[in-house]
């Protein structure tokens, strides 16, 4: 069975990615899920809303998982992530659109804060290298 070249590519994108780089894809996936769901609750396509709600929550339990407890801004990013879950929740059980909507600009703001650091980090890298050579 031949594999899929654009899944393939995927993947090998995926996998060479910094771990900065992999929490800014799962929250622009989550986005991009959250606003699709908001759109089919306002045409009341329920359950394809549904999916994609499902999709981002999963995301926001994966990266409630993947924290390190031992930082204290993992107790914070926690909130977040639990609050954006509930929101979501919310919007599911009362079929509204606007409680996504209202959580989105909150989602990606976090998002582009976790862009600004992974850039940080890679131009603090690359003086560092200089700085070596």
């Amino acid at each position: 069975m031949a594999l899929n070249p654009y899944a393939n590519y995927k993947q090998i994108s995926i996998s060479t990615m910094s771990p900065g780089e992999q929490v800014v894809l799962l929250f622009n996936e989550a986005i991009k899920n959250m606003r699709l769901g908001a759109k089919l609750l306002r045409e009341e396509n329920f359950e394809a809303a549904e999916k994609c709600t499902e999709k981002s929550k999963r995301i926001f339990d994966y990266l409630m998982k993947a924290l390190d407890r031992k930082y204290e801004i993992s107790l914070e990013l926690y909130k977040f992530y639990s609050f954006f879950n509930r929101e979501i929740i919310r919007a599911e059980i009362r079929r509204d659109a606007s409680v996504l909507e209202a959580v989105i600009p909150l989602v990606e703001e976090m998002r582009d804060t976790f862009s600004q650091a992974e850039k940080l980090s890679h131009i603090n890298k690359g003086a560092r290298n200089v700085r070596n050579l």
